[in-house]
């Protein structure tokens, strides 16, 4: 996805985690995710930085925000202005409404897949997105919106349904304040970046329902 405000250029990619590229006149801009907890108006800090177009070593020319399961964001980009400090130039929340979204489903069960159709069916109901999916059995991928569709569809999400290890390894999942875990804006925690919490003793469908926020 592609935004142009001006003179700036800004690109988003929501189909591995969030990530943010900015192309503009200024050297850096600061980029910030704030996420907005069920039935809560006000919205929370979960990352914010400065990114670079040409930037110095230990710092970054692409945000990346590598939450992967469903969370209800804004991201909001700034500028630095003389005299007025940081100018917001952009914010965009997260909204798939008539969007195309993917569903890629990691299994190898033929009834569990059934499962979580019905449940992406509900994720659908209730976003008003349109539906793909990428699974190893043929009649669940027929059950896709697009799945006749003879254009090539760029996503505007996609979600990875399955149980996935534990493999997040940066200094957030060890701090000693919430061992373990990944500790995001003083205020989140989750166990990894594809599941909020750990799925080995949930069932199918607590598994999906915590990655599509159902």
């Amino acid at each position: 996805m592609c935004t142009l405000v001006n003179d700036i250029k800004i690109y988003i990619d929501l189909n591995s985690g969030i990530r943010v590229n900015v192309v503009g006149p200024d050297n850096c801009y600061y980029v910030e995710v704030r996420e907005y907890p069920k039935n809560e108006d006000n919205s929370l800090y979960l990352e914010g930085y400065h990114i670079f177009k040409n930037p110095p070593s230990s710092f970054r020319d692409t945000f990346i925000l590598p939450i992967e399961f469903f969370v209800d964001f804004e991201i909001s980009i700034y500028r630095f202005v003389d005299k007025e400090g940081l100018v917001k130039v952009f914010s965009h929340r997260y909204n798939d409404l008539n969007q195309s979204v993917l569903f890629k489903l990691s299994t190898k069960s033929i009834d569990e897949a059934n499962l979580w159709v019905e449940k992406i069916n509900k994720y659908k109901k209730y976003h008003g997105c349109e539906v793909t999916i990428e699974s190893d059995f043929d009649d669940i991928n027929k059950k896709s919106d697009t799945f006749y569709q003879t254009t090539n569809i760029t996503p505007y999400k996609t979600y990875r349904i399955g149980r996935f290890p534990k493999n997040s390894n940066d200094y957030r999942t060890y701090d000693k304040r919430k061992e373990g875990l990944i500790w995001f804006g003083n205020w989140k925690t989750f166990w990894s970046y594809q599941h909020p919490r750990p799925w080995k003793l949930l069932s199918s469908e607590n598994i999906i329902e915590d990655i599509l926020g159902l």
